[in-house]
């Protein structure tokens, strides 16, 4: 692949899409509780994590999956149209 082509566009934006989904895809459920003998102070919660151990829910790497594929689309389009690229 030279330098400024569509595929290399892709290959980037392959690399992307898997950074993104092991820093933001929720993929580990995580979950504890605490009890108390005063029953106004337990409690319980529940959470995903990444496979970076970041807290997260899928919309925010929904939203960088889509961001990534209209920017890597974008560029390579451009490049596929430009003669001197």
């Amino acid at each position: 692949m030279r330098a400024g082509s569509p595929g290399r566009a892709m290959l980037w934006g392959v690399v992307a899409l898997i950074l993104a989904t092991i820093v933001l895809a929720p993929v580990i459920g995580v979950g504890r509780c605490a009890d108390s003998i005063v029953p106004e102070e337990s409690f319980c919660e529940s959470y995903t994590q990444s496979l970076a151990g970041l807290p997260t829910s899928v919309w925010p790497w929904l939203i960088a999956v889509i961001v990534i594929v209209l920017v890597t689309a974008v560029i390579a389009v451009r490049r596929r149209g430009d003669p001197a690229a």
